[in-house]
């Protein structure tokens, strides 16, 4: 079994002798440092558990504590120190110290505590590759990209999910308006309920009363027992309504009753059922021209479109087709047990002209069925689809080759191209420099850099 690494930070080389060969003598992997700035420059090492001197030349016990906790939260840290005092305990332990030990350290007190501490780190370690196993299920590769039509996309989605409002996703079908939902919702306050989907295309209209609020057993030929609709499963979670366009005139005005009053009844039911929930709407079509034509409720259109997110079709974010080939290429490699791992340039340029009218389900189909058909490490031009590589594929607008008499948007200079994107990081870290940092895929020493360059903090 694989020893837990431990760091012991202490000044006094003495103490720090000591305690390593304690905690050496119980089957852990210690590494020792003489001042906090050189625990943390090792940080990036994991340690289970952290022993932090409080009195420390440089920036001392409480700096260290305080950087610790924002740079790797999840690392207990144990203090060790002379000072027996209740207002130093209350104080470390506000800062974030997991316990606090007395100097000379007794093993009785020390080994239990270590127990503790090195039991909670796994425990809190397992639940964060849960949470990212799930976070993983639900973002796929709909959501892959760095463009700047998408990053605006993933923006809005950062505003509203922490709100109640309704959202209304709005855009042409395959462009992941589903894996968007699924990002709101468990990025939300309503992710410890379910997300509820229903697809309103795909049900009749005598039956889109049933699937949303459920019937009383007999309460129609052949109602032969009870069945509980999306709208209460939904309840304390998130209702997602598909193709909502496609919703029955009668199913929309019992929805907006629901909206209204968060209350309804089963079919031959009239026992009131009180719901919480956040409706999320997606449709391929205008909605507005549908309720201008009279096809769909317009206050009901309101309520759903509290705050709408038009999702952009791949034609208009070309620049995400070679990273979403990539997560393509990856997700299939098990399923398929071929090593395809590559897609050679006269490929992957087709890939890039083609207009994908299904957009990034098609261009998933696609890359699906070359890695099928290539019998190599690397998708080859052949194995694409002929609808892919046909001449016909990549027709030729003049928004695509601006004239010279065309005037297009000046490129940005890379100094002003950095700034933007470290601001806009440490926006979304809310000011944390390290998760900032992380977020870019920067060394914190370098974002530190950028940070003080164009005068951030």
């Amino acid at each position: 079994m694989d020893k837990k690494l431990l760091f012991v930070v202490d000044d006094d080389r003495h103490q720090q002798r000591i305690l390593r060969l304690l905690l050496e003598s119980k089957g852990y992997r210690v590494k020792c440092f003489d001042s906090g700035e050189a625990c943390l420059e090792a940080i990036d090492e994991e340690p289970a558990t952290v022993f932090l001197d409080l009195v420390m030349p440089g920036i001392g016990g409480k700096e260290t504590l305080k950087a610790l906790r924002q740079e790797r939260e999840a690392i207990p840290v144990i203090m060790v120190t002379n000072i027996d005092d209740v207002e130093t305990v209350v104080e470390l332990v506000k800062l974030g110290a997991f316990d606090y030990l007395l100097k000379p350290v007794d093993e009785s007190r020390l080994i239990p505590c270590l127990q503790k501490a090195t039991e909670r780190h796994s425990l809190v370690h397992r639940v964060r590759h849960l949470e990212q196993e799930l976070q993983e299920t639900h973002t796929q590769i709909g959501i892959v990209g760095n463009s700047p039509a998408l990053a605006n996309v993933l923006e809005k989605v950062d505003k509203v999910k922490d709100s109640r409002a309704s959202v209304l996703l709005l855009g042409e079908s395959g462009t992941g308006k589903e894996l968007l939902a699924r990002a709101i919702h468990y990025g939300s306050r309503f992710r410890e309920g379910l997300f509820v989907d229903i697809n309103c295309g795909a049900i009749p209209d005598t039956l889109q009363d049933s699937e949303l609020f459920g019937h009383k057993k007999g309460a129609f030929t052949g109602a032969v027992e009870a069945r509980t609709g999306k709208l209460e499963l939904a309840s304390g979670g998130t209702l997602f309504l598909d193709e909502v366009a496609e919703m029955s005139p009668g199913t929309q005005t019992k929805l907006l009753r629901v909206l209204q009053e968060k209350t309804f009844e089963r079919i031959g039911d009239n026992t009131r059922i009180h719901v919480d929930l956040r409706v999320i709407s997606a449709t391929n079509k205008d909605l507005k021209r549908e309720v201008a034509e009279g096809r769909f409720r317009e206050d009901l259109y309101y309520r759903l479109a509290v705050f709408p997110i038009e999702v952009p079709p791949l034609r208009e974010r070309k620049e995400d087709i070679p990273r979403l080939s990539a997560h393509i290429l990856k997700k299939y490699r098990a399923e398929l047990d071929k090593e395809v791992k590559s897609i050679i340039p006269q490929a992957m340029d087709a890939l890039m002209h083609y207009h994908w009218p299904g957009n990034v389900r098609q261009l998933e189909n696609a890359v699906y069925q070359a890695m099928i058909d290539t019998d190599s490490s690397r998708i080859e031009f052949d194995s694409l689809p002929p609808e892919v590589t046909s001449p016909e594929a990549a027709p030729v607008r003049e928004a695509d080759h601006p004239t010279p008499r065309q005037d297009p948007k000046p490129l940005q200079s890379w100094d002003e191209v950095q700034k933007q994107a470290a601001a806009k990081a440490l926006r979304l870290a809310q000011g944390n420099i390290p998760r900032a940092a992380r977020q870019l895929g920067l060394a914190r020493s370098t974002f530190y850099r950028m940070v003080k360059k164009f005068g951030l903090r």
